[in-house]
């Protein structure tokens, strides 16, 4: 839905960029997976790479953050681990919000 909306708004290698991110997310979200929808995830991320430095172009950022590298692991990660649903970092991330407190209790 969202690409029909922006279609005629923006370049096709933009459309093609977030087209393929789209595919990368319901492929890496999937509840089941095979070898060959692994190899798919990889085509769609390399694909969303190829067509990403647009972003760069239009709104001179890069697109270069940690969950972006992350993208990269994800096929082998679910190799290893499972489907994606199987596990999640919020029991690391509650353990940051509360070490974090704990220092800022002391300073005040």
């Amino acid at each position: 839905v969202l690409l029909s909306c922006v279609h005629d708004l923006i370049p096709l290698q933009a459309v093609n960029c977030i087209r393929h991110f789209i595919d990368f997310f319901y492929y890496a979200t999937a509840h089941e997976h095979t070898e060959r929808s692994l190899l798919k995830m990889d085509e769609t991320l390399k694909k969303f790479y190829t067509h990403s430095p647009i972003f760069e172009v239009l709104t001179g950022i890069k697109l270069s953050f940690p969950k972006c590298h992350a993208m990269q692991k994800y096929s082998s990660d679910i190799r290893s681990r499972g489907i994606i649903r199987g596990y999640s970092t919020n029991h690391s991330e509650r353990q940051h919000k509360d070490d974090a407190k704990k220092v800022a209790r002391r300073t005040n």
